[in-house]
């Protein structure tokens, strides 16, 4: 029986160096075993990947039974409320979400669509849930069709028209004073108020202000150029 000078670990008779801390074995009195088997193995070996339907058919069933038991119990012992349409539209949302992951062919405008049809059905559950003063058709599903589009016009853009980081920025702020100011407007015929443009007009200038800065980076090539230097864009 040997141990490692260095670190003190048991060494099997067949090491020639320590295995936790490669240090070299010198034993004059027990020469190192050749013909002894490793006491562990010493060939790598490789695990496959998950394959992505496996992948995706094992989450369609953890979702699928999350929403099919939260639901019996609603149904059959906690039936006070309809709590389990929130779990239900939750795992749902989750899967459509999941997809573009998995299906890596699926178009990307596609995938944007369904994620705001679902985030849309959502609010429907809760709207359906809980009636009130038509907050879902009057502020949430515009919204959420406005803020859909507005993302898919920002892929469009990328995608399409191969903009380089600085003019993506700048899009993406000129999008957000749109969607800002739509929601302002909205919220203010919703309330049956006079429309007007008051918070959502500090947005607007800072979005402004920035966007100006960045046309200007844009257009100047030096400017341009030692942006992208410093900032390694």
């Amino acid at each position: 029986m040997s141990y490692c000078v260095n670190c003190g670990v048991e060494l099997h008779a067949g090491c020639s160096v320590c295995p936790l801390c490669n240090t070299e074995v010198h034993n004059p009195r027990q020469a190192v075993d050749r013909t002894a088997l490793a006491p562990f193995p010493v060939r790598k070996g490789d695990a496959s990947p998950v394959q992505q339907t496996d992948a995706m058919i094992l989450i369609s069933i953890i979702l699928a039974v999350t929403a099919g038991v939260c639901g019996l119990l609603n149904l059959l012992v906690f039936q006070r409320t309809s709590w389990s349409l929130y779990v239900i539209g939750g795992c749902a949302i989750l899967w459509i979400f999941f997809l573009p992951v998995f299906f890596q062919k699926l178009s990307p405008y596609l995938s944007l669509f369904l994620d705001g049809a679902g985030i849309s059905m959502y609010f429907g559950i809760i709207a359906w849930l809980h009636p009130g003063n038509g907050w879902y058709l009057g502020l949430a599903f515009p919204l959420t069709v406005l803020a859909t589009g507005l993302v898919l016009l920002f892929v469009v853009c990328v995608r399409q028209i191969h903009a380089s980081i600085l003019s993506c920025a700048a899009f993406v702020l000129g999008e957000i004073a749109v969607f800002t100011i739509a929601a302002e407007l909205l919220i203010d015929l919703f309330r049956q108020a006079p429309p007007g443009i008051t918070w959502s007009a500090i947005v607007l200038t800072c979005c402004v202000i920035i966007d100006a800065a960045l046309i200007t980076i844009i257009r100047r090539a030096r400017l341009r150029e030692e942006v992208r230097r410093r900032m390694h864009i």
